[in-house]
């Protein structure tokens, strides 16, 4: 007969329920820090964008772990300011290539923008 231990329990046989990392069964051993990293917190908000002028404010949203799902209607019906619109998406296009973040579209009027690598969206946005 094999047995496999696939459960380590630090101290007792008691489980703590402080934190994922204990309830999950992981150690504080090497790989601790490592796999802290995979429960980040994040948090998802619904942002208007009415002004070209609100970029440096979405960078600052997702540099706060913040995925956003950004309402672009207003900015979309000026046609005066669609070339800057062009512009600014791509400014964000880098700042997220960047910090691996994502951004798709949700529909005509909205896109989501995701802060980090730990967060992808599937079946981005491709025009045909």
């Amino acid at each position: 007969m094999i047995i496999v231990k696939i459960w380590k329990k630090e101290d007792d046989d008691i489980l703590s329920i402080g934190s994922p990392h204990e309830t999950l069964g992981f150690s504080k051993g090497e790989n601790y820090l490592q796999m802290s990293k995979v429960f980040q917190k994040f948090l998802i908000k619904k942002y208007d964008f009415n002004s070209i002028k609100q970029v440096p404010e979405i960078k600052k949203q997702l540099q706060g772990r913040n995925i956003l799902i950004v309402n672009a209607e207003a900015v979309l019906k000026n046609r005066k300011t669609l070339e800057e619109l062009k512009d600014a998406l791509e400014e964000l296009k880098g700042y997220l290539k960047k910090c691996g973040g994502s951004i798709g579209r949700l529909g005509d009027h909205y896109l989501i923008l995701t802060p980090s690598s730990n967060v992808k969206i599937a079946n981005k946005y491709e025009r045909k």
